[in-house]
């Protein structure tokens, strides 16, 4: 069926017919009722001709069963069918709607025919439109395959459901099964094409998931949560639903092996033995932090046990509502059983904080853990996994594109989507930006190098990038070495403050030569781990840039850059002030 087709059909006819054929099958059911009263009101009478009588009320009986059972596949596959062409019909009018949005058109032929797009005079602005029509031809493209899949396959089923029926089929056998009132599951989700294109993975898995009815949605989830945990592309709440599932086998199955492991059934290596206690403290981990009432709702929106160690992605707060959401990435050493429940602890401080701004607007905050970081073990006994490696970010960086794509293709009304990545995280997110065009704002902060030298060669708009690195931060300030170009010094970035005096303009000099009567402690970020500290310039920046407002962005001033280059360069250590150090 063509685009044509499908915005042409009405499923609503479609659905009164069903409602019809069951009024029907309701008055056929009701003779047969009348039939059986009427026998067992006759007067009771003895030989031959009663024997008669009986098998021929028995006949008509089940004639009218039959009959109604027959009725009942027609209209089963009729409503069916009504449900299935509803769903084409919103892809499309997603699509439409979509297009719209973006100056564009789809015709009735499918083609989608984009506006003679303005000079905009700044390369930044030029590349980032690029990059926003290839996102949009992918969803498009996406939406309307699976809207044609869905009208043909709908057509052909009813098609083959009526000539069933019309044959007194009364079994929900073969093509009738659906159309019988049994839900099947539907066909499996897309899988992955190297030949896609940016983002078509991702749209193709919601176009797919925007095509199932309610009952086949509940079936899957039911019976195949696989298809639906890791997906991205599909609503966090259904994600969240189907991971519940999930994490209860990966419990079983890792307590399981850790049983036969100290049991001695098991023949296995220390270390092997290790994993699977890590793999059951990260489970357990996720387990308590999902049971958490404080800060708004948690959701499960990724549990993979198949890779190194667990991976996982919490939610606190409403991601598929929420006017604002928040992903963040972490950098070395972070492990689901060691810092999730740090992380949501923080996260749930933050998300208030940035409430607290954001005009009535809510946000949520997902604790992205779905790669495996780098270790501090393996800087000495791996090249490939080892933090001094680029390599990890860049193959872990389709999978965090994809994650933030996804939820922008799950939802009905786009979100204000901001990265925040903290340490090797940063160079991985770098990596991320060059991908998608999803995220609206990315702040980094004691990032080790970022994979380019301009903003406009990213997918980010003109002005999304904030860089923090605070004083005494050897991460941000010789990471570039080893991992391309230092934020700092990225054209188009921005440099916000971590870094506070407390009387502002009083000049480095003066915090030189008395630091610890000039320090604003409690609004300073020093070393490498203290940049989400309560009550600093940092946070503070990390929560606006969140709630969409980078109006209360605290910039870096002119007393914080001389003081993190003169300080230094003079041999005096910033860390050495005392009350400084976190």
């Amino acid at each position: 069926m063509s685009v044509r087709d499908i915005r042409s059909s009405r499923p609503q006819s479609l659905a009164a017919v069903s409602r019809g054929l069951e009024g029907r099958r309701q008055r056929v059911l009701g003779l047969a009722e009348l039939v059986l009263w009427r026998r067992s009101a006759t007067s009771r009478w003895s030989g031959a001709a009663s024997s008669a009588a009986a098998d021929r009320y028995g006949t008509v009986v089940a004639g009218l069963g039959q009959l109604a059972a027959s009725i009942a596949v027609a209209g089963h596959a009729v409503g069916h069918a009504a449900g299935r062409m509803q769903s084409a019909i919103d892809l499309v009018v997603r699509a439409d709607r979509r297009a719209a949005e973006e100056g564009a058109w789809v015709d009735d032929d499918g083609q989608l025919l984009l506006p003679v797009r303005a000079s905009l005079g700044d390369p930044a602005l030029e590349a980032h439109r690029a990059r926003l029509d290839e996102l949009l031809r992918a969803e498009v493209h996406s939406c309307l395959l699976q809207a044609r899949r869905v009208a043909s396959q709908s057509d052909d089923d009813l098609f083959r459901a009526l000539l069933s029926s019309a044959r007194g089929a009364t079994s929900s056998s073969g093509a009738g099964a659906r159309a019988a009132g049994t839900v099947t599951l539907p066909a499996a989700p897309p899988t992955a094409s190297a030949a896609g294109g940016v983002g078509a993975q991702v749209f193709a898995s919601a176009a797919w998931w925007r095509s199932l009815t309610d009952e086949e949605r509940r079936a899957v989830l039911r019976d195949r949560p696989e298809w639906v945990g890791s997906r991205d592309g599909v609503p966090a709440a259904a994600r969240h639903e189907a991971n519940l599932v999930l994490l209860g086998r990966a419990e079983g199955a890792a307590r399981a092996r850790l049983d036969r492991s100290l049991a001695g059934g098991w023949v296995g290596s220390q270390p092997e033995r290790e994993l699977a206690e890590q793999q059951v403290a990260a489970l357990q981990a996720i387990r308590e932090v999902l049971a958490r009432r404080d800060g708004g709702p948690r959701r499960l929106l990724l549990v993979d046990t198949t890779s190194l160690h667990v991976r996982a992605a919490v939610a606190v707060g409403d991601v598929d509502r929420a006017e604002h959401v928040v992903t963040f990435v972490g950098g070395l050493s972070t492990m689901v059983g060691t810092d999730l429940a740090r992380y949501d602890d923080t996260f749930v401080r933050m998300r208030s904080a940035a409430r607290a701004v954001a005009s009535g607007q809510d946000v949520a905050i997902v604790t992205w853990m779905g790669y495996d970081a780098p270790q501090v073990r393996e800087i000495t006994t791996s090249i490939d996994r080892n933090v001094l490696n680029g390599k990890l970010a860049r193959e872990n960086a389709g999978a965090l594109a994809d994650f933030s794509t996804g939820i922008e293709a799950a939802r009905d009304r786009p979100a204000h989507q901001t990265v925040w990545a903290h340490s090797y995280g940063g160079t991985l997110a770098g990596f991320a930006s060059l991908r998608t065009s999803a995220v609206d704002d990315v702040a980094v902060f004691g990032a080790p190098g970022l994979p380019f030298s301009d903003v406009s060669r990213t997918a980010l708009k003109p002005g999304s990038l904030n860089v923090l690195g605070a004083i005494g931060d050897d991460v941000f300030d010789y990471g570039w070495r080893v991992h391309g170009t230092s934020p700092a010094e990225v054209a188009g970035a921005t440099r916000l403050s971590t870094f506070a005096l407390k009387q502002a303009g009083t000049g480095c000099n003066h915090f030189l030569r008395s630091r610890t009567d000039f320090v604003d402690v409690g609004r300073t970020s020093s070393g490498h781990s203290d940049y989400l500290r309560a009550g600093t310039d940092s946070a503070h920046n990390l929560a606006v840039i969140a709630a969409g407002r980078p109006d209360l962005r605290v910039l870096q001033g002119a007393d914080e850059r001389a003081c993190t280059t003169i300080g230094p360069s003079l041999g005096l250590d910033p860390l050495r002030v005392p009350g400084l150090v976190p």
